[in-house]
């Protein structure tokens, strides 16, 4: 009885151990399944990421690919106007074939997350340019006057630039989800922007062409605008652009150069030279058209290429991103497979020795040698992991801070630095309520002008010259933002109407007594309008409202001047 006593004791001792075993087994199962839940969730939100980007670019080039239809139409739409009444029935059906192009282009649009209202416009405003092309294409060649259609290759220009509304959008969508695309954006808009301009400069001599007259002072001048965008937007693209491009990209480049840039802007140089002397043009609106076109085509094969080459770039990473999930959800399973062959290991190569000495404890009893040896070292791992995990939270930490300083970076204007409109509509639903807050709107008079004249660099310039002024003026006493284009505002959390308008008229006056020097040497004195509204107990749409209604009384008054709301404060 006493050594089956002693045997049943070493027994249960064995057992307690075994189930030891089974809990720091059961333990680095666990430790395994945290490790590949977060090596797991890292490539699940790689792939998201990855996916999403191209996602992104797929978008990006199907609304490239509608504005290149938008452009694009507008070359049967020239031919239609200047054909000879044969041609007219061959003209317009292949008119036609190119609307139809463009509107299944909208449709898929429509079928993406881009805002209804941004497409409805330029649903609208195509059909205002189309009505007038189709009207004038019935009339017989010689009833074609020169005002009908130059009105209708501008209804045309005004579609296409209601479209860039739609491109803005969603290169700031873009960006908001990634800012390290703005390089990717930025030079998609460029080779889009350099096919439009390409186009534009050809239009401008077809009413001329179709009317028999010659070449208008306002011809020339559009023309001559719009070929400074052209070589300033070439500047970003062509050869000397420092951005690193493929080699089917540089080769196109090449082609556009000796092409487009070299015999197509000489045959616009060549028509527009007879226009202006003597409005007899060697070539007509359809031969111009057809001869422009074939020299415009490597721009649309530059833009082609490069937004096919970004979107297989992003679905390569999509691909690579999905492959590195698989990879390491394969990784978990084998490393899972290796811990539970781990214990099946110890069954048999720790357990069976152990129950040995199990037997050696009986032989102990029974006085001869034998003795058990432990491990403490299982402790000291968990104490490591727990060491790592604590590494993994100061990252983590650290990748919060990072989060909250580009949150930072995207309420902030680029260009000026102030606040953008959302980061002041922030603060506003930050106020109280029912406290008194005053807003000030400020618009640069005839901003558009100033661009038009010096072109958008100069107009940076004043702009970022009008958020300095504000900056020194109104200081830590209000929120300064840019609320876009050229206008401004200023928000005051305290004070009185008296205060803020007196405020408007003291920026007011520092604003027209700061002259900026434009490019040509001249000294260039900007004024602005300004509107002022706020109170107590007024909603932030109310206040805006009021401010916006001042602001435009100040424009109609003759701008440069302050004007405050009328409504109640």
């Amino acid at each position: 009885m006493p050594l089956s006593l002693h045997a049943d004791t070493n027994t249960g001792r064995f057992g307690g151990l075994r189930a030891h075993l089974w809990c720091m087994a059961l333990l680095a199962v666990v430790c395994t399944l945290l490790l590949a839940t977060s090596t797991i969730s890292a490539s699940i939100d790689a792939f998201r990421k990855a996916q999403a980007g191209a996602e992104n670019m797929r978008q990006f080039t199907a609304i490239f690919d509608a504005a290149n239809f938008i452009s694009a139409e507008r070359g049967p739409a020239n031919s239609l106007m200047t054909v000879a009444d044969t041609g007219q029935t061959e003209a317009r059906r292949r008119w036609s074939d190119f609307v139809r192009d463009t509107d299944a282009a909208l449709r898929e649009l429509e079928r993406r997350d881009i805002p209804d209202a941004m497409i409805d416009d330029v649903h609208a405003r195509l059909a205002a340019a189309r009505a007038l092309i189709g009207a004038i294409g019935q009339q017989p060649r010689h009833a074609r006057r020169y005002e009908e259609i130059h009105a209708a290759i501008g209804a045309m220009f005004v579609a296409r630039d209601s479209y860039r509304r739609i491109i803005e959008w969603q290169s700031g969508e873009i960006l908001r989800r990634d800012p390290d695309l703005s390089a990717i954006v930025v030079q998609g808009i460029a080779l889009s922007d350099l096919r439009e301009y390409a186009g534009r400069l050809g239009s401008y001599l077809i009413a001329p062409m179709a009317a028999g007259t010659g070449v208008t002072p306002q011809d020339i001048a559009a023309s001559s605008a719009a070929r400074g965008r052209l070589l300033e937007v070439w500047d970003l693209v062509g050869p000397r652009s420092a951005l690193p491009v493929s080699d089917p990209i540089r080769l196109k480049r090449q082609e556009a150069e000796d092409t487009f840039m070299r015999d197509g802007l000489a045959l616009i140089d060549e028509q527009m030279a007879i226009g202006r002397r003597s409005g007899r043009f060697s070539l007509d609106g359809v031969s111009l058209t057809q001869r422009y076109v074939a020299l415009m085509q490597p721009l649309g094969d530059m833009r082609n290429i490069y937004l096919t080459e970004i979107v297989s770039q992003f679905e390569a990473g999509e691909r690579e991103a999905l492959l590195t999930l698989y990879r390491n959800g394969l990784t978990t399973a084998v490393l899972l497979m290796l811990v539970l062959g781990l214990v099946a290991a110890v069954q048999i190569y720790i357990l069976r020795p152990l129950l040995r000495g199990a037997q050696a404890v009986v032989a102990l009893a029974d006085e001869r040698p034998a003795g058990l040896v432990t491990s403490p070292g299982d402790v000291q791992e968990i104490k490591r992991l727990y060491g790592a995990i604590g590494v993994l939270a100061q990252r983590l930490n650290e990748r919060t801070l990072l989060t909250r300083q580009l949150e930072i970076l995207a309420t902030t204007d680029g260009l000026t630095g102030l606040l953008n409109r959302r980061a002041l509509e922030d603060q506003v639903a930050a106020m109280a309520m029912d406290g008194a807050k005053y807003l000030i709107l400020l618009d640069i008079d005839h901003f558009k002008s100033i661009n038009d004249r010096y072109g958008h660099p100069f107009g940076d310039i004043v702009l970022r010259a009008i958020a300095d002024l504000m900056r020194h003026s109104i200081g830590q006493s209000g929120y300064l933002a840019r609320f876009g284009g050229e206008e401004f505002a200023i928000l005051l959390e305290s004070g009185s109407p008296p205060e803020a308008a007196c405020k408007a008229r003291k920026l007011r006056m520092a604003i027209e007594r700061c002259p900026i020097e434009a490019p040509d040497g001249e000294v260039l004195t900007v004024t602005a309008s300004f509107g002022v509204a706020g109170g107590a107990h007024l909603t932030w749409s109310d206040i805006l409202a009021h401010a916006d209604a001042a602001l435009y009384r100040a424009k109609d008054a003759g701008r440069n001047r302050v004007r405050a709301s009328r409504a109640p404060v």
